[in-house]
């Protein structure tokens, strides 16, 4: 098992909810949602048996800048699969995309 870049806990409305945070220092890739799907299986099999706990996975990336490329389509495209597969397992992959402005750092959330 890899380590989870980041995993918060929180507890909104009295309902656990957990978000594994995978953090890119380059560009999404499709190898991103199978390393998610891994941090998910890890979860569900040691952490949620004991702590009920809503799963919400985030991935951090650094910004695509060409989204007509054909490479962004096969990471959306993996993307949905991913949250195809896990419907009843976790909420849809949050996907962020950061970039600098300056001396600014942005972070945009992608609607895929």
């Amino acid at each position: 098992m890899q380590r989870i870049d980041v995993m918060l806990s929180t507890t909104p409305n009295n309902q656990r909810t957990l978000l594994p945070i995978e953090l890119k220092a380059v560009e999404a890739d499709v190898i991103n949602a199978r390393q998610i799907q891994r941090y998910i299986d890890w979860i569900e099999q040691y952490y949620t048996p004991n702590r009920q706990s809503d799963i919400r996975p985030i991935l951090i990336s650094k910004r695509i800048d060409n989204k007509t490329a054909e490479r962004y389509g096969r990471i959306i495209e993996t993307f949905n699969d991913f949250n195809a597969r896990n419907a009843r397992r976790c909420d849809a992959l949050k996907y962020i995309e950061y970039h600098l402005e300056g001396e600014d750092l942005i972070f945009e959330e992608v609607n895929y």
